[in-house]
């Protein structure tokens, strides 16, 4: 007579509560030192034409707008720290759920590696032309790259945030906030490149860090559950130890 029990696979192992608030610092630190770094700069938009342009960088402090962007870029890696987490936390349950959390990792990552490319290096460049002879016009044309990636990026956000959504609704886990809420702060960013040829594609930005606050502190207060169900009907026991199949015990 033999005994043998088979474990959880990897990775469905219950998350430590500590990491489910160092995430949540993380996702909280992001919007801190966005809105920091935003402080220090005075980008120039679409809408405003060279002109504009000249206004906003020509008499610019670069040492104040490039240290607004350093603190900008560490913003975003601290974002990209809490995407990983969060989609290794959720979709855990379902084949569906994993495959939703696995897509919001993709796009969160293009979505930063969109600002880190081509957003804030095509603006440093721009103030750089600006202070440094470059004729405005095509100061203009430099900063417009800024601007359209960061239409762009929107989307890839949008998707991030309907992917994470799905996989909470999946998991049953965050369902009203995480999940509805996502859906509809999603749809919204995936249409902000529509929105931005009248000029209201910000609005859907701020949405969206009112909705990753949440996320934040979702993270920060968020237990483990006793026990949860995988796709394959079996009863999974959550605890410190690891997760267990009770049924997946068999004597032979």
């Amino acid at each position: 007579m033999s005994t043998t029990a088979r474990f959880a696979p990897p990775g469905r192992e219950p998350i430590p509560s500590r990491l489910w608030k160092v995430a949540g610092g993380f996702a909280l630190a992001h919007v801190v030192l966005l809105f920091i770094g935003l402080s220090q700069q005075s980008p120039a938009s679409l809408s405003d034409g060279p002109e504009g342009v000249e206004e906003a960088y020509g008499d610019a402090s670069i040492v104040s707008m490039y240290t607004g962007g350093t603190i900008e870029l560490l913003g975003f890696l601290s974002l990209l720290v809490a995407t990983v987490f969060i989609a290794r936390a959720i979709g855990r349950r379902t084949e569906a759920g994993r495959w939703a959390a696995q897509t919001g990792l993709m796009a969160g990552v293009g979505y930063i590696t969109a600002t880190f490319a081509t957003g804030l290096p095509a603006g440093a460049a721009a103030v750089y032309g600006a202070q440094h002879g470059l004729d405005f016009e095509t100061v203009f044309a430099i900063n417009n790259v800024r601007n359209f990636a960061y239409f762009v990026s929107l989307m890839l956000l949008g998707a991030q945030t309907i992917s994470i959504a799905v996989a909470a609704l999946s998991d049953g886990v965050g369902t009203r906030w995480l999940g509805w809420g996502g859906l509809v702060t999603g749809t919204v960013l995936v249409a902000a490149p529509a929105l931005a040829s009248v000029g209201q594609q910000d609005w859907t930005t701020l949405l969206w860090l009112v909705w990753w606050i949440g996320v934040a502190v979702f993270m920060l207060r968020h237990k483990p559950t006793a026990a949860f169900n995988d796709d394959s009907g079996h009863a999974q026991q959550e605890s410190s130890g690891g997760v267990t199949d009770p049924a997946a015990i068999r004597h032979a």
